[in-house]
């Protein structure tokens, strides 16, 4: 599974307020799941914030005489953009 990330569209900042996807920070939703959100950075550029979650994931590279090394590894994964208007 590869996830398929989502760009919301371009959106006032006011509109964000209170939602932790819309501004810098780390938080644990309900459910457990582990998030960072980083805005106006060289990574976001202005007027933007980028968003991760602290994701298991499962890697395999192949031995040179055959078979595989399954790698599992933590890190945190991209997961959403979001973008503000000027």
């Amino acid at each position: 599974w590869v996830f398929n990330n989502l760009t919301y569209v371009e959106s006032p900042r006011e509109m964000w307020k209170g939602n932790p996807l819309g501004a810098t920070g780390e938080w644990t939703a309900e459910d457990g799941r582990q998030w960072r959100t980083e805005c106006d950075t060289a990574a976001t550029g202005s007027n933007g914030c980028r968003s991760y979650t602290w994701t298991t994931s499962v890697s395999a590279k192949a031995r040179p005489s055959g078979g595989y090394d399954f790698v599992t590894t933590n890190d945190w994964m991209f997961n959403n953009i979001v973008r503000f208007t000027k």
